[in-house]
């Protein structure tokens, strides 16, 4: 449909955005991004054309111009909350967090009611290490929408930086429950799996991690880990108590 209306209007950019759209949901970034070059080409103050072009250079981890191209769209249209947020999450990429806190305050002000904008909201306070306002935001995104695998996600990684991980497990698990393929809670219950000392489920939710993304670091050392560990429960037992006696002959900091 697009394709024949931009035969009839080859100059319209708002033809163009659509069709751009369109490749974006079929995760051709490479034509996508040409279409929207086309776009602004025609406008160059179109303030959605610049908020889909942030978002398919942040797709293909070009950060740096994602962020410049959310900060453009921003400009142009102050209200267009939907863009604050990704510019947040793009600014707490780059660990800039007190620039992505504000933009997602904004965000929020503008639509409280975008579960997105409390969702970015709490990974950036946890990556700041502000465990309770994190957790806070996370709730909120809940109370939002109750079937939120992403917050329940979050809550996961909350409890797992308090050592609450048996709170931690509970959380992971009802984020896959809504959305098995997930490669953040497959690894973060799998990380949680390990530091509880159950090295067969941890395996097997690392090999799902990994099977999402199979060259994340932190996971594949984490499953070749696991793989060191004794599997039989006797063996893991004394492998257990020896673990425990070398550190509490060491003290605190081996810790």
């Amino acid at each position: 449909m697009f394709r024949q209306a931009l035969a009839l209007l080859p100059d319209s950019a708002d033809v163009l955005l659509n069709l751009a759209l369109v490749h974006l949901d079929e995760e051709r970034l490479t034509e996508c991004e040409s279409m929207l070059h086309r776009v602004l080409a025609l406008r160059a103050d179109f303030p959605m054309a610049k908020h889909v072009l942030g978002c398919v250079l942040r797709a293909q981890d070009r950060v740096d111009e994602a962020r410049q191209a959310f900060t453009e769209a921003v400009a142009l249209q102050p209200d267009l909350a939907d863009a604050y947020v990704d510019l947040a999450d793009t600014l707490r990429v780059q660990m800039r967090l007190p620039e992505a806190e504000t933009a997602c305050r904004r965000a929020i002000d503008l639509r409280p009611d975008v579960i997105r904008a409390h969702l970015v909201m709490g990974d950036v306070l946890f990556a700041g290490g502000r465990l309770t306002e994190a957790e806070a935001s996370f709730n909120r995104a809940l109370a939002l929408r109750s079937v939120s695998a992403e917050a329940h996600c979050g809550l996961g990684n909350v409890a797992q930086r308090r050592f609450d991980l048996q709170g931690a497990e509970a959380e992971f698990r009802a984020a896959l429950a809504l959305r098995p393929v997930f490669f953040e809670a497959s690894r973060g219950l799998g990380l949680t799996l390990l530091d509880l000392r159950r090295p067969m489920e941890a395996e097997s939710a690392l090999r799902q991690a990994l099977s999402i993304k199979p060259g994340d670091p932190l996971t594949r050392d984490a499953l070749n880990a696991v793989l060191l560990l004794p599997k039989n429960p006797q063996q893991l037992l004394r492998a257990q108590a020896s673990a425990d006696t070398l550190v509490s002959k060491r003290g605190p900091s081996a810790r």
